[in-house]
């Protein structure tokens, strides 16, 4: 939609998820995932990059609302998730 290409969430929908990230994490991939969470309503904190509390505790949100076990680092079914296959 235009609003989504407004806020520049267009490209997120397609990002594919493939490693492990937890608390210290930096790079691409969390910021995708910051901006994912987002888009989820788990996460209002900024994007930066880095997997910090913030980014832990609206994981922990994320797996919450799909009955999974609360951990707050992305593994496989925490991916399969983000990555739209649940």
């Amino acid at each position: 939609t235009t609003q989504n290409n407004l806020l520049g969430t267009s490209s997120i929908k397609t990002y594919v998820f493939s490693r492990p990230l937890n608390l210290g994490s930096k790079g691409t991939e969390v910021s995708e995932l910051q901006k994912r969470l987002i888009i989820l309503g788990v996460y209002s904190g900024p994007v930066t990059g880095t997997f910090g509390q913030l980014t832990k505790t609206a994981v922990k949100k994320l797996q919450a609302k799909y009955k999974l076990e609360q951990i707050g680092s992305v593994g496989p079914a925490t991916r399969k998730i983000l990555n739209g296959v649940i």
